[in-house]
């Protein structure tokens, strides 16, 4: 599958952000009258979803990629009904033996991807030439992520995934704070060595880690855009020592806090940063 398919969706048909109604559920008949794509987010509630033989549970973070030609019957509990964002769309530059990426998935950022559905609804309806676009990007998103984790996951993984998405989101805003793992562990209500392991395979990297490697990326910003001495810089980032900052960026970035700076500053104004964290310079 080329990536370009998905970037230039035609929206049609219904589209909506729903509660569904007592009793409803999804019939045969549904199925039999789709002609075009139909993406599902599932945002609140408890209900299933059977495709072909295979039936799946939908819970908040579930993502539907309903196509043509498919049977798709789903139910939702009676006690807690589904709350659905949803609309339909083509994707005319795809090729004719065009498969979605997925046809269920858990999403990255129930947060995230229900924000950028309800935008692309709210658009809709402003007759905006923004939504197509939008959903575009939001398809690809979806893929990309579904290609990092292919397989469905339980509501115990969904929900250690995202308490970890959480959290490397405040330490990325806030990388100087004193960050201690064991802390961490504690929130999310793992004990440290079971919390680090399914951190990192779930970033790449385990907690501390994660940690330096914010705060290293933070410091390459604040020497590329600000007047902060080196000194400066590494306190507000929580290294105590100076000459440990030093060591770690030039280990991490191939060269000198002062030498980077020299390099961002005789660098075009193009909003690149030279020598990301990871890569090594000369």
């Amino acid at each position: 599958m080329a990536a370009y398919t998905l970037d230039a969706p035609v929206l049609s048909g219904f589209y909506g952000r729903v509660r569904c109604e007592p009793g409803w559920c999804l019939d045969a008949s549904w199925s039999a009258h789709l002609t075009d794509f139909d993406l599902w987010l599932v945002w609140a509630g408890r209900g299933t979803m059977k495709i072909g033989r295979r039936t799946h549970a939908l819970r908040p973070g579930t993502c539907l990629w309903m196509r043509p030609g498919h049977r798709y019957l789903a139910t939702q509990d009676p006690d807690d009904r589904l709350g659905v964002s949803f609309t339909h769309f083509t994707l005319p530059r795809a090729r004719a033996d065009f498969r979605p990426p997925f046809e269920i998935t858990t999403v990255r950022s129930l947060e995230f991807a229900a924000a950028a559905l309800a935008e692309v609804v709210r658009l809709r309806g402003e007759s905006s030439a923004l939504a197509p676009a939008l959903m575009g990007n939001l398809l690809q998103i979806l893929a990309r992520d579904h290609r990092r984790h292919p397989t469905a996951v339980s509501p115990a993984q969904a929900r250690r995934r995202q308490a970890v998405h959480a959290l490397t989101a405040r330490i990325a805003a806030e990388p100087g704070r004193d960050w201690n793992v064991a802390d961490l562990a504690r929130e999310t209500g793992y004990a440290v060595d079971h919390f680090s392991k399914s951190f990192a395979a779930i970033t790449g990297l385990r907690p501390q880690a994660f940690i330096v490697q914010a705060r290293l990326d933070r410091a390459r910003q604040l020497l590329a855009e600000t007047s902060l001495t080196v000194t400066e810089i590494a306190a507000a980032l929580g290294f105590g020592d100076v000459y440990f900052f030093s060591r770690q960026f030039r280990q991490k970035c191939g060269r000198t806090p002062t030498a980077y700076r020299q390099t961002c500053a005789s660098a075009p104004l193009d909003g690149a940063l030279p020598a990301q964290i990871g890569e090594s310079s000369t």
